[in-house]
Parts: C-alpha cells; structure tokens; sequence
C-alpha cells in the first residue's frame, strides 16, 4: 500500500510541475518557439517594461502544446493598454469556417461579426486548411489597469454560444478566470523583440506576454469533436472596433505596413503560413532590414543588399515611411523659395523683398 502511494504521489507531483503557471510568462514546458515573429510593429515598441501598461503592441512568437486535456498558448510580446485587441483564432476539429461569417455570436459589441461576411462575400479569410473553430479576443486599459476576454464557438454554419469570460489585471494575480474554465494572463513587461517600423525584424528572446488555457471540452460543443490531439493558431493586433488589423500576425507577414479591415484581408494572398500548428519548429529570423537610399528613392531592405546595391544603410529598424523620412534631401542652405536649388530665382527672390518689415 505505501509504494502504491508513494507512486501515485509521484505521478501527481510530476503532472503538476508539467503544467504551465498561468502568469504570462514562458515556462520550460512549452519548449522552443512554434514561430517566431520576421515583421516590425506598426502599433509601437513598448519600451515601458511594466507588467500592466504597455505603450505598444506586438506578437513575437508563438508556443502552444496540450497537457491533460488543456490547450496552453503563449504569445510572447505586449498589447498596448489603449484596448487595442489581440484577436486569436483556433483550429482544432473537423468543420469550422475559413472565411469568417456573418452570423457568429455577438459579442464584444459584435466585434467577432464586424470581421466577417457583411453580406456581399468579403469577411477575413485564414490560409488554406485552416478552418477556425473557437475565436478569442483580449484586450486592456483604463484609469485603473484592466484586461477583459471574450470568445465564441464558430460553428461551419455560424450560430453557436459565445459569452464575456471575465476581466482581470496583470501577471499571476490578474488572471481572467472564466466560468467556462478558460484561463488567460496578461505580462506587459517586454521591452525587447521587434522593433518599431514596417521592415524585417526577429523575435526572438521575448519571455513575457499573453498567456492562455483552454479546456478541450469547449471544443467538443456537439458530441463529434473526438479526441483532439493538436491545434492551429492564428493571432494578430486589431485596433479597438476589431477593424484595423496591424501587421503583427504570427507567423509574420516578411516586413510590410498594416492590413487595414479584417473583412477584406485574404492571409492566404500572403507567402508563408499566418498561422502555426502544436509541433512546429520556428524558421530562424532573416536578415534585419532598414532604410536603403539609393539617390533619392528609398526601399527598406537588409544590409548586406543595400551596400551591393551601392545604397546608403541608415541602420537596423529605420524605414522609408519613418518621419523624417530618411532619404529625403537635406535643405539647402540659402533655397529661399524652397524649390531645392539655390539660383537667380532665390537672388531675385530677395531683391524682391528688399527693404521689406513687418
């Protein structure tokens, strides 16, 4: 009796250390990264490194693993604290939509709604062979820091049961706990992985972030999802109305500006996968990317092509919508007219104003 005690004890022991302290912080279960993020942020570096307030938001990679009949996802990275939102999608059993409808449960103010199908054909379509089954959302602010989580079923022919899971606060003590079992934490303090821009960037190294747990049986809505063993995962930023996709999506989008409205973004128009699956092994980061002024025309490319090209590199994370721009024209001392040149026009210029007071 007491070695058989002594072995359950020890199995028990072992389960529990195996699974993840919800808290938003990568934990050694999750093992090397499913994705790692190749695009700068477009909605801010946060460079605060509080574990609430955020002044930017960013995905940097993408980890997910299922251990005792729970989904575990973490997303490295920060979701400013202006309720910007961090929309994630999940594939997990047969059926499921792979261009969102229009007639999903509404919540969130109908946000879920406001990315699909407004009727005449658009809505946000994932890549091929990824047909969404469960939608979440979770965004965080206000005067007194607050996180708040919504999902919903997507069922293939829309309807299903969606709800308001809870709100909470940052790290292990502001965990949403939701009714439904479903878990989500919040670690804002990153301050390193992608830059700010629209280039190539890696993001490699980030610890902290979005943290969430998601019971199998809420899969299983209709008795047919059987024994679910894996998963897919999309996740992008979306602005506060779930209208304006970033262009933070995992895996990244290869250096680019934001999407604009989910209803007319197509991820599978986009090279490589914007999704990943439980068992993936992240590509390495390329080459960081910048400015390149070549004479007055500008392209955010690596280093390495933009000296062979002849350019000017104006370093790692600079790009070409940067303000100032990078490669524009320096001024010209005595251009008086403003036309680029300094000539007879700028002389006659000043004779012209001779004498002139205010």
């Amino acid at each position: 009796m007491k070695i058989i005690i002594a072995t359950l004890t020890a199995i028990c022991s072992t389960t529990a250390l195996a699974q993840p302290i919800m808290d938003g912080t990568l934990d050694s279960i999750y093992g090397t990264a499913n994705v790692v993020q190749n695009t700068q942020t477009i909605f801010g570096d946060s460079d605060i490194g509080m574990p609430d307030f955020a002044n930017g938001s960013e995905i940097n990679a993408g980890h997910a693993i299922i251990d005792n009949g729970i989904l575990y996802i973490m997303l490295p990275g920060n979701l400013e604290s202006v309720f910007n939102k961090i929309d994630i999608f999940i594939d997990a059993r047969d059926g499921g939509q792979n261009t969102l409808r229009n007639d999903n449960p509404d919540v969130d103010f109908d946000g879920l709604n406001r990315m699909g199908d407004d009727g005449s054909g658009n809505g946000l379509t994932f890549d091929a062979g990824f047909d969404a089954d469960m939608w979440l959302s979770m965004t965080c602010g206000g005067d007194v820091f607050a996180t708040y989580a919504t999902y919903a079923e997507l069922h293939t022919t829309g309807g299903g049961f969606g709800m308001f899971v809870g709100s909470g606060a940052s790290g292990a003590d502001g965990v949403i706990v939701g009714k439904i079992g479903m878990e989500l934490a919040l670690d804002n303090s990153n301050t390193a992985g992608v830059g700010f821009g629209e280039g190539v960037g890696c993001g490699e190294g980030v610890t902290t972030g979005i943290e969430i747990a998601i019971p199998l049986y809420l899969f299983d809505w209709d008795g047919a999802a059987g024994d679910i063993t894996s998963a897919k995962i999309c996740a992008f930023i979306n602005n506060g109305g779930h209208d304006y996709m970033s262009n933070q999506l995992i895996g990244g989008i290869g250096g680019g500006g934001s999407l604009g409205d989910p209803r007319f973004v197509n991820l599978e128009n986009i090279p490589g996968n914007q999704h990943f699956s439980i068992g993936d092994v992240a590509e390495p980061c390329p080459d960081p990317s910048g400015a390149c002024c070549l004479d007055i025309s500008c392209s955010d490319i690596s280093e390495t092509d933009c000296l062979a090209l002849g350019g000017e590199y104006k370093g790692d994370g600079s790009f070409c919508n940067g303000d100032p721009a990078p490669c524009a024209p320096e001024p010209c001392e005595g251009d008086i007219n403003g036309d680029g040149s300094v000539d007879v026009a700028d002389v006659l210029t000043v004779i012209g104003n001779w004498g002139c007071a205010q």
